[in-house]
Formats: C-alpha cells, structure tokens, sequence
C-alpha cells in the first residue's frame, strides 16, 4: 500500500470523542471508554423502556465490567420493533423529532418503527460529517442522489453535514435518471457523489453518464442498499474514480461503518455502537475471521436504545491494524443476508442493483 494512504478519519474522530490524545485511539482505552457507555446505555433501558426493564431486569448496577459481560444478555429480535416499538422509547414523544418507517427487510410484513429525538440526529449529522470526509474534501461539491427535501431524512443530513467542513452539497436527481444524471454530471461537474445502488442500476453502463463521470468525479460513494463487490471493480474501472461503500441501517441511526483508501473492511462507529459477531445457531460472540451475525448495542442513543440488534447481516470481523494505519478492528464486507426458515439457517444475496441490503 502506498504511504500516502490517509488514515481513516474515525480514528482521530473516535479518539477525540473517548479523551484519548492523538490521531490514534488505543484500543485498550476504547474499550474501557465502551464498558462505560454500555453501563449507562443498559442503565438508561432498563429504567426507561418497558421492554428493557422485562427482559433485562436483575442485572446489577455495574453492568457490564467487561465487554465480555455483554455476551450473557439475550438478543433484541427485529420482529420487536414491528410488533410494538412504542415499548422501546425512552423519552417523551413530545422529544421525537423523527419517527423512522422501515419495510422489515426480506418480507412483506409489518413495517419496524424508530424514534429518534434531536440529541440522536444531532449524532447522524455528525457521524456524516466525518464518513463523508473519506471521499472529499473542503470546497468539493458532493451529488446527493438521495431526496433531501424531507427534513431530517438520510438526504437532509447528509447535504446538511458537507459545508460542516466546507464542502457543498448538490441535490440529484433521486430516480437515477441516466440522462439527467449525465447532464447534472456535465453541467455541475461535482468531485464526488454517493447515492444508493438502486439509483446506478440505469446510468451505470450508460456511455453519456460514463463518459460524463470520468470527466468530473473523483469518488463515489455508497450507501444504504446492498452493493455487490463486483459493481465495486466495475465501476472504479468505468468511472475511474475509487468506489467507498458505507454500512448503515436505519436502526443504526444511519451510520454503521465507512471503508478508507485501504479498501479493506468498514471502520466501525465504535463511539457510538458497539459491534459483535456471534454464532447464528445462537448469542455467542464469535473470533476475529469467523462468519457469523452481526450484532450492535447503541452506546449513545437516548430516544431508542438497542441492545445486542440483529441486523441478520453476515460478516466477519477483522482484527486490526489496517493497512491505512488505524490500530481498531474493523468489519468485514457483508456477505449476505441471514435467512432463517423451519430450523435451517443460509445465507442468501440479494439481486445485483436491487434496493435490498443485506
């Protein structure tokens, strides 16, 4: 790898955040900082959500002690939050600012609800203000393909995050019109863009937005759906930029994780979720390298805390340090989507340039 490789701008982010001094946060440092904030994300469920204080009621005052400690608590189902998520608030509903419609993934059910109060957009808006970083820098204008006229939407914040370090935000067009797009990309000449997969699945072997791309664009990033690894080679070749992809959720606030130059594995949010990978027969964490779940407690959430998520994503999580020079573990890529069916359990992708992320 090339020395000029920029480390990952989560490390001095997350550093700053848990008063470790340096670009670098020490790993042991991180943890003992998470052991805190898992102790008063648990505390603060526990008192005020109806669905913490059942399912984990009798836990002492000073849980956890370790990180280790958070392996002995169940999992929080998915399937929780469609049937009656006003049982996971913990405030007032008079302080949510946004309450978050998602379609429950893989099927046709129900649809899973989120709360989110101004302290916890407050974070996303932060949170993209540093993952967009990887991919620009100040006086770039970035495209954002994602509708940002709803306030407070993925859109909204991600526009609202780039003059934050004086960046410009451009609204696209969300539909991935391939002619609108070739000429939004001809006429604006932006440095960046991110966007959905979805939204590329028209232009993407379109000769006018290839053409068009390679004339402007410095970086793409995605976000939000599924992004085939093969689309990743395909499109730095046609586009001749670099390809980011950016781990998110909804559930977890937007913001998951964001790869770096290195191209190896997502750096992970680590100030404000902690991540596991267990066993999918069962709670179990698992070693750096071995496949499995992927699991998150929210270690700042105050509207909807979540304790030990299943995403039903597949993955690995990689020890570190990365080749950018970050000493943190880091997530491997998603490799599909847990599907559990009468007592088997596979894992399945989903179609290239669908709006499924696994």
């Amino acid at each position: 790898m090339s020395r000029s490789m920029r480390l990952s701008p989560f490390d001095p982010w997350i550093a700053a955040t848990i008063g470790c001094p340096g670009p670098h946060p020490d790993p042991a440092v991180l943890a003992d900082w998470q052991v805190g904030a898992l102790r008063r994300t648990i505390a603060h469920a526990v008192a005020t959500s109806p669905y913490y204080r059942k399912t984990l009621a009798g836990l002492p005052p000073d849980f956890p002690r370790t990180l280790g400690d958070l392996a002995g608590l169940p999992t929080t189902q998915p399937d929780e939050l469609v049937t009656d998520a006003m049982r996971f608030l913990c405030v007032s509903q008079d302080e949510v600012v946004r309450m978050v419609t998602v379609a429950t993934s893989g099927t046709t059910g129900a649809p899973k609800r989120l709360a989110f109060d101004a302290h916890d957009l407050a974070a996303t808006l932060d949170c993209f203000r540093v993952t967009m970083t990887t991919l620009s820098r100040p006086g770039d204008t970035v495209l954002v393909m994602f509708p940002t006229t709803v306030p407070n939407s993925v859109g909204d914040l991600i526009m609202r995050s780039l003059p934050l370090y004086g960046a410009t935000g451009l609204a696209g067009d969300p539909t991935g019109n391939p002619e609108t797009l070739a000429e939004t990309l001809r006429r604006q000449k932006p440095q960046c863009m991110i966007l959905a997969t979805s939204q590329l699945v028209r232009g993407k072997d379109d000769p006018a937005v290839v053409r068009a791309a390679r004339d402007c664009l410095r970086s793409m990033v995605f976000a939000s759906e599924y992004l085939p690894r093969s689309w990743k080679a395909e499109l730095s070749a046609s586009f001749g930029c670099p390809v980011f992809d950016y781990y998110s959720a909804t559930e977890m606030g937007y913001g998951g994780g964001m790869e770096c130059e290195a191209d190896d594995g997502y750096h992970l949010r680590e100030a404000d979720h902690y991540f596991e990978v267990v066993d999918v027969h069962s709670d179990r964490p698992l070693p750096p390298g071995e496949l499995g779940e992927v699991v998150f407690t929210t270690l700042s959430r105050r509207a909807m805390p979540l304790v030990r998520y299943r995403t039903g994503d597949a993955a690995r999580m990689l020890p570190g340090p990365c080749p950018c020079g970050s000493p943190l573990r880091r997530l491997g890529p998603i490799l599909g989507r847990i599907e559990r069916h009468d007592g088997t359990v596979r894992i399945i992708q989903p179609p290239k340039g669908t709006g499924n992320r696994p």
